[in-house]
């Protein structure tokens, strides 16, 4: 189902917002988005158009913490 697809990167895509100035492991936000790491970080990509740890780095360069 893709919309729980989606769904669960918006989870994902929020918590690294709330922790943008922490360091938010793919594992921590695979558990966030309730998939194993593996499926997560290539779902991530498909839906993002980036990698995770990409996304979490161009996004804390954004908000400068």
């Amino acid at each position: 189902t893709d919309m729980h697809a989606w769904e669960a990167i918006q989870e994902a895509v929020d918590f690294i917002e709330e922790h943008i100035c922490e360091n938010v492991s793919t594992e921590e936000l695979a558990k966030v988005a309730m998939l194993s790491p593996f499926y997560f970080q290539r779902l991530f990509t498909r839906l993002v158009k980036k990698p995770v740890q990409e996304y979490v780095k161009l996004r804390r360069l954004a908000r400068a913490c």
